[in-house]
């Protein structure tokens, strides 16, 4: 409806106008009425405008639907208008002129209900969309890390391996797993569990950054949480030496000072290759393997799977993170 201007006063301003024709019209002889019917006419169109102005003015749940309203306006002004052709003699015209004009602004009516329900659901649907983007990242990242979630990264880590397949560039990926992690759980709790885990993303996180501030070609690193401890990270456009800076730079961010200056935490990182024709399980798999290795060589330290698919090469402590 018209915010300015609404339809009952629309239908009242209609209603008083074709009375003010049928009595001018009875006054100059067009189309006169017997002694009384154009009191009843005038009464009988006051009170049912009155009526929908009353409607209207219902607050809430209790007011009659728009659509509902204007239907009985168009069905009052048809009665009205039969029974002005009944009492009046001559010309049919304004008889006629009523008909349309009752039926003219319920379509007038309805139509701008209609338009004013399309933009409704048009805003409805734009802010439903809105809401479903908001829900689809929160669920893809972890809400205890903020890192990516397990699908999520997955997701990034095989449209990286197609892209990486189609421009013959290196891809790599790392696990990450905190050292004696259920160790330090069973001793300080969950909670600080759950702090350590969120201060270690952080960490990898702020390593990531400073390798992606020197990446030439501008294609960022990604990070996702695939366990309780466990974490993965994709390189593009990395190659196996690139990678092992990267992994190095991370395990000495993490074991550089304690976390909240009480517990100190380290990493074991187990690094591969993307090799031609490789599956993304295959892949993991064998980043699994050299993660596994360096967990058996002693923790804190970077193992890698290595191409041909020989013994992993180990990455000690020392390494530079820059040699």
């Amino acid at each position: 409806m018209d915010a300015t201007f609404p339809t009952e006063f629309r239908a009242a301003l209609l209603y008083a106008l074709w009375t003010g024709l049928a009595l001018g019209a009875n006054a100059l002889g067009i189309a006169t009425l017997p002694g009384g019917a154009g009191l009843i006419l005038i009464a009988g169109i006051a009170l049912t405008s009155a009526l929908f102005v009353g409607l209207a003015r219902i607050p809430g749940d209790e007011q009659p639907t728009a659509t509902t309203i204007i239907a009985t306006q168009v069905l009052m002004g048809l009665i009205w208008a039969t029974l002005y052709a009944y009492f009046a003699s001559g010309t049919p015209l304004m008889a006629a002129g009523m008909y349309a004009t009752a039926v003219g602004f319920g379509l007038h009516a309805i139509l701008k209900i209609l338009h004013g329900e399309k933009q409704q659901l048009l805003a409805d649907n734009a802010q439903l969309q809105k809401d479903l983007e908001t829900v689809k990242r929160r669920a893809e990242r972890d809400q205890l890390t903020n890192a990516w979630g397990r699908r999520a990264i997955l997701d990034m880590l095989a449209r990286e391996k197609a892209r990486a397949e189609r421009t013959s560039e290196p891809l790599c990926v790392c696990l990450l797993d905190i050292d004696h992690f259920k160790d330090m759980n069973d001793r300080f709790g969950h909670v600080t569990g759950d702090r350590i885990l969120a201060a270690f993303a952080r960490r990898v996180r702020g390593a990531l950054r400073t390798m992606d501030s020197v990446n030439a070609n501008g294609l960022g690193s990604a990070m996702g949480r695939v366990g309780g401890e466990e974490f993965i990270v994709v390189l593009p456009l990395t190659s196996l030496r690139g990678a092992l800076r990267s992994a190095e730079r991370i395990r000495k961010a993490i074991v550089r000072r304690p976390f909240e200056g009480l517990y100190q935490v380290t990493v074991s990182i187990g690094i591969a290759e993307l090799r031609p024709g490789e599956t993304v399980s295959s892949l993991i798999d064998r980043a699994d393997q050299a993660l596994y290795g360096a967990k058996n060589a002693g923790r804190n330290r970077v193992h890698c799977a290595t191409l041909d698919g020989g013994p992993n090469a180990i990455v000690m402590p020392d390494m530079s993170a820059t040699g």
